[in-house]
């Protein structure tokens, strides 16, 4: 049986966390207007709020606040739902999870605080964080749940925005939770050395996967005719703060969630919501303004809003432009028409978008659990990006896979798997059975230790200047921490760099000694402890001096296949092109 929203490509949200404390705050509000611009720009699929981040729901409610404007005009929302369903445009529900300025205000206890107890809004923002792992928020949710459906609101599915932590949480429900489920106190301080801090990162990453099922099933329960879709945007345009991974993804009927960075970004994320959405389209959702809501007044033109479009569509995806209603309740009409000049072209292609497979001989590999830096050193997501843009400036078809896609690397000639930092995530350790069986891997940076001793025997020593007496110190400029040799037979590679002019880093590197492989490269450190502001050979720099015993890239055969580690994470380097290995 065909869902709703397959071959329903072109969608729409309004933005409307719009405030009720002065009498004008969508006094305008009409919903003829907001059909009539709908249908100026073609839109099959309209996203439309009933519940916004203030925490003021746009129907009556008993458990939360009804907007100013919708005490007056209680079913405004369902007659616009209503409108649209009769003018054959489906019907999303907007709801927003976590942020809502109301419940916090109303019940302080749902309130996310951090290390010093201090809340979201309180530490200067707009904003006010529910927890999830409150159960009286829980509670309120389900509550919220029913209101919706006694109001009868004539929906094909909800949404379910925010799904993430926006700030690190201690609160009495986290520090409870933490306690029951490892025997520990919850770490008070941000630490990626203590065990301890990366548990709790674990752990918040299965709570919010566990909350967002947690909504799915009382949605399921409640409201069993709407698919449910969470905002799965925070695993790629946030970071370990989030605590955003598949697990989010998977209470969902499809994949999508709001992004706005430029093309690369663009297509990195369609390639990644194109293999994990469980169903297609997946939906890209950005924004009409220039580069994020809150440039409020400044559209995009009409050409690159359809380059957006096109992209997405490349990966067989659907497009949801996000426009932001002005206070008073209007909408701008000539957005509406660029738009729908925007959206032209694509519809003629919209026949073909659910036909054939995306083909790719090389698959990139991000792991959302490990969104975190480390020594300085670019992360997963960071480094697998740039690796993406050399990849398409090459011409070369890829996929980005993730830990949901481990099971059937074999179709892929090669894997990059960039600056996988120690994590506890047994999903990896997929990628030996895939070289085992003949496939090449990449590996590189400060990767997880359990691959880099299974593939050459090594041995973790530390990392470049790990005994120095003096404390690290971030400053306003790049401090180059040692340098990078190639092996003769390897200087191609590198171009002109050699053992007199190596090739600058500036971040540490992992020391390793190997038992198995061949040695593509050495570290070389500088005259002096980068860290001594006191010693030093020249003022402004920190030349190369000496080459050390340990490597700095490595290869080696591993069963049927081959495996070359580079500590640089060359793939993230925009100074210099390099050729990758055959």
């Amino acid at each position: 049986m065909k869902k709703w929203y397959q071959g329903i490509y072109r969608r729409h949200l309004l933005d409307m966390h719009i405030n009720d404390d002065k009498e004008t705050y969508l006094s305008k509000f009409n919903i003829d207007d907001y059909l009539k611009n709908l249908k100026e720009a073609d839109i099959q699929c309209a996203m439309i709020y009933i519940q916004a981040h203030t925490g003021l729901c746009y129907f009556k409610s008993k458990t939360a606040r009804t907007h100013a404007h919708f005490l007056k005009n209680p079913h405004e929302i369902r007659n616009l739902m209503t409108l649209c369903q009769k003018a054959g445009i489906k019907v999303v529900g907007y709801y927003s999870l976590i942020f809502n300025n109301y419940a916090v205000k109303k019940f302080p206890g749902f309130a996310m605080k951090d290390f010093k107890q201090k809340t979201f809004h309180e530490n200067g923002e707009r904003y006010e964080l529910c927890c999830p792992n409150n159960q009286e928020y829980r509670r309120f949710i389900i509550e919220q749940l029913k209101e919706i459906k006694e109001e009868n609101f004539p929906m094909d599915a909800i949404f379910f925005d925010m799904p993430y932590y926006e700030m690190t949480c201690a609160c009495k429900s986290c520090k409870a939770r933490f306690k029951k489920e490892t025997g520990l106190n919850i770490p008070l301080k941000v630490d990626f050395n203590d065990k301890a801090f990366i548990t709790y990162l674990k752990k918040r990453q299965e709570w919010m996967g566990e909350f967002a099922q947690f909504v799915k099933k009382e949605t399921n329960k409640i409201l069993p005719n709407l698919t449910v879709e969470f905002n799965y945007a925070a695993a790629m345009s946030g970071n370990w703060i989030h605590g955003s991974t598949e697990m989010i993804n998977e209470a969902s009927e499809f994949t999508g969630g709001d992004l706005y960075g430029d093309l690369y970004n663009h297509s990195f994320a369609a390639k990644y919501y194109y293999l994990t959405s469980k169903n297609q389209p997946f939906e890209y959702m950005t924004c009409r303004c220039n580069s994020n809501l809150r440039e409020h007044s400044i559209t995009k033109p009409v050409e690159l809003i359809e380059g957006e479009i096109m992209l997405s569509a490349l990966h067989h995806g659907a497009s949801l432009i996000i426009d932001a209603i002005n206070p008073d309740g209007t909408m701008d009409n000539n957005v509406y028409k660029k738009i729908g000049a925007a959206f032209k072209d694509a519809k003629k292609i919209t026949p073909t978008l659910d036909k054939g497979e995306m083909y790719a001989d090389v698959a990139i590999y991000f792991d959302s659990s490990a969104h975190y830096h480390t020594s300085l050193m670019p992360n997963n997501y960071e480094s697998s990006l740039q690796a993406q843009r050399t990849l398409i400036e090459n011409h070369i078809p890829h996929h980005i896979i993730s830990n949901l896609h481990l099971n059937n690397l074999n179709k892929y000639q090669m894997i990059i798997a960039s600056s996988l930092f120690d994590y506890p995530n047994n999903e990896r350790l997929k990628l030996i059975k895939y070289v085992k069986e003949g496939g090449t891997l990449y590996l590189s940076g400060k990767s997880d230790y359990r691959l880099i001793k299974e593939f050459f025997n090594a041995t973790r020593i530390g990392e470049t200047y790990m005994n120095s007496k003096y404390p690290h110190i971030l400053r306003t400029y790049q401090e180059v921490q040692c340098y990078v040799n190639p092996k003769n037979e390897y200087r191609d590679i590198m171009n002109e760099f050699d053992l007199v002019s190596p090739l600058p880093l500036t971040y540490k590197l992992p020391l390793i000694k190997i038992k198995k492989g061949k040695v593509m490269a050495d570290i070389v450190l500088p005259y002096t402890d980068p860290d001594d502001i006191d010693h030093y050979a020249s003022i402004h720099s920190n030349p190369p001096a000496k080459e050390s015993n340990y490597p700095a890239i490595i290869e080696t055969k591993y069963g049927k296949g081959k495996v070359i580690y580079s500590l640089p994470v060359f793939e993230f380097d925009k100074r210099n092109k390099f050729n990758l290995p055959n």
